[in-house]
């Protein structure tokens, strides 16, 4: 819950490193179990400080218990994790006021208008701005007198999403916010947080398997698989990284890729390969650009072939 969260867009400066003075978000070894499952397991993970992180995986992935551990609603069954240099758990509380949270389900009162549901949150907070809450309003075109039972889905995540910025948060995480929503009101509210971004340098950690708009908001990448972290990194390097070349027949080797997918076309090859960036001289027909929603397949497919 927070105010205009804005920053320039993705590819204009480069992205920040998990090395930079500050991480909003850092894990180590960290698992969460509920009776013998394991939602986590030996999760390390690190957010740096004013990036735009999208933490991908599938339904199950153990996204939504990593997002209630961040927020201090569970507790750690081992490892370690802090949220803007604190324990989630301890200084929960505190902690709770510089963050600004919208989960898959969008939880207000049916029967209270927009206006009441903006005050009964703001008393909430010590640092809630008036002059952002009627800006997103206006912005949003949400009529204060409305009531929360006649808003769409869309216009509820909008709701949620001024709910969510007008304290002025430090760290801001999106749970699966759009699921739900048809593909108009997704395309609407990416616009949304796309131009509530734009202007500010705040920290935004995205869950979603909503790959596709991942891709157009984000700068940062983790693959969440099973309870592990499959990889992060900046998602500019990553689509530098893997890449689906055609090869010729007689073509027998790849030093330094590691081969993610292959398929027979003809006498040809299709190969997915990763470490394209440390291997640029293979002996390629032709170099084809991934989409961040083909790289998770090929990653998650590869990784699920592991013995």
């Amino acid at each position: 819950m927070n105010s205009p969260l804005l920053r320039e867009p993705r590819g204009q400066r480069p992205a920040p490193t998990p090395d930079a003075p500050g991480r909003a978000v850092e894990t180590r070894e960290l698992t969460k179990r509920f009776g013998r499952t394991d939602a986590l397991r030996g999760l390390t993970m690190q957010v740096p400080a004013g990036s735009v992180y999208g933490l991908l995986g599938r339904n199950g992935a153990g996204k939504s218990t990593l997002m209630q551990l961040l927020l201090g609603l569970l507790e750690p069954s081992g490892g370690a994790v802090r949220v803007l240099g604190r324990d989630p758990v301890r200084d929960g509380v505190d902690l709770r006021q510089r963050l600004g949270y919208i989960p898959e389900r969008l939880p207000m009162y049916e029967w209270m208008t927009i206006a009441q549901t903006l005050r009964f949150v703001a008393a909430q907070y010590r640092t809630w701005s008036l002059p952002t809450e009627n800006a997103l309003l206006a912005k949003f075109r949400l009529p204060r007198e409305r009531r929360v039972r006649e808003l769409s889905r869309g216009q509820r995540a909008l709701l949620a999403l001024i709910l969510a910025m007008a304290h002025d948060p430090e760290l801001v995480l999106l749970d699966e916010c759009t699921s739900g929503m048809d593909v108009l009101a997704r395309a609407e509210f990416d616009r949304s947080v796309i131009d509530a971004l734009h202007e500010s340098g705040r920290t935004v950690l995205f869950a979603s398997h909503q790959i596709r708009e991942l891709e157009r908001l984000c700068d940062w990448v983790g693959i969440l698989h099973e309870g592990r972290m499959l990889l992060q990194m900046p998602v500019e390097e990553l689509k530098a990284s893997v890449k689906m070349l055609r090869l010729g027949a007689g073509v027998e080797s790849l030093p330094g890729l590691t081969i993610l997918e292959r398929r027979r076309l003809g006498r040809e090859w299709l190969l997915t390969v990763r470490g394209w960036t440390d291997a640029p001289g293979a002996p390629a027909l032709e170099v084809i650009d991934l989409t961040l929603e083909e790289i998770f397949a090929a990653l998650v497919s590869h990784q699920e072939a592991q013995p």
